[in-house]
């Protein structure tokens, strides 16, 4: 809604969403006229400072329930550890990208003398940037600022960070080492992480799999949810992007030997636990009593077993880089990879992996290219 002119001849629009009913947003509007009326809505809008807007920002953002819960948290723990320390008492029409610069530059000395794992990544620093850029063109859009000043900012724009990823040969090491335990959580876990290598699914998929989605005589599946934890409860949701919905992954190598093996085993539990069983989804990765696998434990486990393995210490997503990394050294196209990670773009694919492939093989296939156009 727009008001007329105040005192410093300028109109002043308020424009707020994210209700989570209309009634809700009756009564916000209710409020804004009677706020204006008494001469308070000016002030109040004008005086707002980054940290006010930022936090009446998120709490709108959670309660219209259109993003994920996961992005809820990542963007609180956004506001908490940078943007509101930093940026938190200076006025919101104030803000200049000079200031945000200053943020970052705090940022990146506070990296120094802390352990790699521990530092702030220039992909995280890009997504710290990125929610108060999506909080403030909020701002922009409902005209309570004129400018977006992350537009100036200097953010990082080295090229997309990788993990460490364990060679294939390091892999194999462990396989032999899981091979070698006869219990615990290691000898469970085993077959999920053989599936996660075979497959390059994210950890939320191969938890959210159901045995519906797997066709073991056709030879693949069919990515349609993921596992998530939300609070002390596994919600299971659509997968991370559109390119990954609804995706075909071929079932090659070990997998359906894994799959089969399993099957075998779950229906030994399933048995065993009679009507405490709980797998009424019909998920294929479960703990022993049918329960749905908790993502978060399941890397913390991982990370453990690695440890104990002797191995370098990796997260559970670098199983899929190992994946992705076997695929395009083994000659399977950029492209047909893309579409199996379930990437957004096929930029994505090759921003990561490009150096995967710059090989002899892909000087061969220059060398061939450039034969072949210039052989008489």
């Amino acid at each position: 809604m727009e008001f007329p002119p105040g005192q410093d001849g300028k109109r002043l629009r308020v424009a707020e969403s994210g209700f989570p009913d209309q009634e809700t947003a009756k009564e916000a509007r209710a409020k804004a006229i009677r706020a204006h009326k008494e001469g308070t809505l000016e002030a109040d809008r004008r005086k707002e400072t980054v940290g006010e807007y930022l936090e009446r920002w998120l709490a709108a953002k959670a309660s219209a329930k259109t993003i994920r819960a996961a992005t809820i948290r990542s963007y609180r723990g956004h506001l908490d550890n940078y943007l509101l320390p930093h940026l938190g008492g200076v006025r919101l029409t104030d803000l200049k990208a000079s200031q945000i610069d200053a943020m970052l530059v705090k940022v990146r000395k506070a990296n120094a003398g802390k352990p790699l794992n521990q530092q702030v990544s220039a992909s995280t620093e890009r997504r710290i940037i990125a929610t108060l850029r999506s909080a403030l063109r909020d701002a922009l859009r409902a005209g309570q600022i004129h400018r977006d000043p992350t537009i100036g900012a200097h953010v990082s724009k080295e090229a997309a960070e990788r993990r460490d990823v364990w060679s294939p040969e390091e892999f194999a090491r462990f396989r032999a080492w899981m091979e070698d335990q006869e219990s615990g959580h290691a000898e469970r876990l085993a077959p999920l992480i053989l599936f996660a290598v075979g497959t390059g699914m994210r950890l939320g998929e191969v938890c959210g799999l159901r045995w519906s989605d797997v066709d073991l005589a056709a030879g693949d599946l069919t990515v349609a949810q993921q596992a998530q934890l939300q609070g002390k409860e596994v919600v299971f949701l659509p997968v991370k992007t559109k390119a990954g919905q609804d995706r075909w992954v071929p079932l090659a190598g070990w997998v359906p030997d894994v799959l089969k093996a399993w099957k075998v085993r779950q229906g030994r539990e399933r048995l065993i636990s009679g009507e405490a069983w709980a797998n009424d989804r019909g998920l294929v990765f479960t703990d022993a009593l049918g329960s749905p696998l908790i993502p978060n434990n399941v890397s913390k486990t991982f990370g453990r077993m690695a440890e104990r393995a002797g191995l370098p210490k990796v997260v559970f997503h670098s199983l899929r880089h190992l994946a992705a990394t076997i695929m395009l050294q083994n000659g399977l196209p950029l492209p047909v990879v893309s579409r199996i990670l379930g990437h957004s773009t096929i930029t994505v694919t090759s921003d990561l992996y490009f150096d995967v492939v710059r090989d002899q093989r892909l000087k061969d296939d220059v060398s061939a290219a450039f034969a072949r156009a210039f052989s008489a």
